[in-house]
């Protein structure tokens, strides 16, 4: 599979996912209203700290997926960091699981290892952007 595609693969279903996970967090919302001021327990939390993780990781799996055809990086870097951001979206899943476990610490490792997929990929993506184009055959832009 060409480095590239499965970010969008992920990106537009992290989306989807994630909008859904909103709609169904906004859908019950006046409930959280019963005593008359917001009342949020650490449930619905970890819930929504999934829903706003995983729009935005699912964003950057998105740019990632246009950007990763540019850097300078081989083709097997090109294929690691790709996976590496596409496993970024288990931060948002460990968080979902977290919450729908009443706050259970078994899934915060989940959560940490997709913050660390994150950070790596980001780091080849940095590291490949060191010669702007060389994926393409455009010039290159000096840096």
């Amino acid at each position: 599979m060409q480095p590239g595609r499965i970010n969008l693969i992920v990106g537009a279903v992290g989306i989807v996912l994630a909008s859904v996970g909103g709609l169904a967090l906004g859908a019950t919302y006046n409930a959280l209203y019963e005593e008359g001021f917001y009342m949020i327990d650490l449930t619905r939390s970890l819930l929504k700290a999934g829903h706003t993780h995983g729009q935005p990781l699912a964003m950057y799996n998105l740019i990632f997926a246009l950007l990763i055809g540019r850097v300078a990086l081989s083709e097997r870097s090109r294929k690691i960091a790709s996976w590496l951001a596409a496993m970024s979206m288990i931060m948002p899943i460990g968080l979902l699981l977290r919450g729908l476990t009443d706050g259970a610490m078994t899934f915060a490792p989940v959560a940490l290892l997709g913050g660390l997929c994150f950070a790596v990929s980001a780091g080849f993506l940095l590291a490949g952007s060191r010669e702007w184009g060389a994926g393409t055959d455009q010039p290159r832009a000096r840096v």
